[in-house]
């Protein structure tokens, strides 16, 4: 699964309709595609949603919801030793859970 996102957006040098001198867009009127790629182990939630087991989610106290709620709507989770997204998904889901084995597979 690719942690990359390729964003295009308008041409902010030759306005909405495009102009085949601009020398930023050639006409296109995009003249910028950014790859943007996240730190090592940093990942977006849309990625961590993604390993979260339904049934497990399900049986987290509502205090541990929140939290998980919380740490998705940051936009990126550090899954890095020590960072609190890491900590608080093991403490929550348990380390035998199926929710860790998958976030576990997403850092390999």
């Amino acid at each position: 699964m690719s942690n990359n996102f390729t964003i295009q957006r308008e041409c902010r040098y030759c306005g909405s309709e495009g102009h085949p001198e601009c020398d930023k867009c050639g006409g296109t009127n995009i003249n910028v595609f950014y790859d943007i790629k996240p730190p090592t182990n940093v990942f977006y939630s849309y990625m961590i949603l993604e390993c979260l087991d339904a049934t497990e989610h399900d049986a987290l106290t509502d205090t541990e919801k929140e939290g998980v709620k919380i740490l998705l709507m940051c936009g990126l989770v550090d899954l890095n030793d020590g960072k609190a997204g890491k900590v608080r998904l093991w403490n929550w889901f348990g380390a035998e859970s199926t929710t860790v084995a998958n976030l576990t597979a997403l850092l390999t």
